[in-house]
């Protein structure tokens, strides 16, 4: 299963220290008096591979993280396919943390993101954060 998180109701899920199936059930567990069977469905058939966060108010891809024994699988690509369609943009607005920029460097090349800032302390504290595909600023 990959997750596509649209802008922040589903935001206390992904603060937890882990995103795994047990959390997405419980978020998901009302879905039982609709679907007879639902518990056994999904423990046998439901697994986190992926999770994305949109914010469609700003067009930005805010978070895309695959769990391990997921990445190389093409689940990276998938999850930005479908935050584009969200987001209907294939130029959303996102950044990246200086530590985390070299592992995004290829996929952000292979889309052509553009990289329009680097910000020192936006975040945290001596790091740097890197602004893709950001709108230019009509003065």
């Amino acid at each position: 299963m990959m997750m596509l998180i649209v802008d922040t109701p589903f935001y206390e899920i992904f603060q937890m220290r882990q995103i795994n199936e047990y959390v997405t059930y419980h978020y998901l567990k009302e879905a039982k008096q609709y679907y007879p069977n639902f518990d056994i469905w999904y423990y046998q058939n439901v697994i986190l591979k992926g999770i994305c966060i949109v914010k469609l108010s700003e067009k930005k891809l805010c978070t895309l993280r695959v769990m391990e024994n997921y990445r190389n699988k093409g689940i990276g690509i998938r999850l930005f396919e479908k935050s584009f369609e969200a987001l209907n943009t294939r130029m959303p607005l996102l950044s990246v943390s200086e530590e985390k920029l070299l592992s995004f460097k290829k996929i952000f090349d292979y889309y052509g993101f553009k990289l329009t800032s680097i910000k020192e302390n936006y975040y945290r504290k001596g790091k740097k954060e890197y602004f893709y595909n950001e709108p230019e600023r009509v003065t």
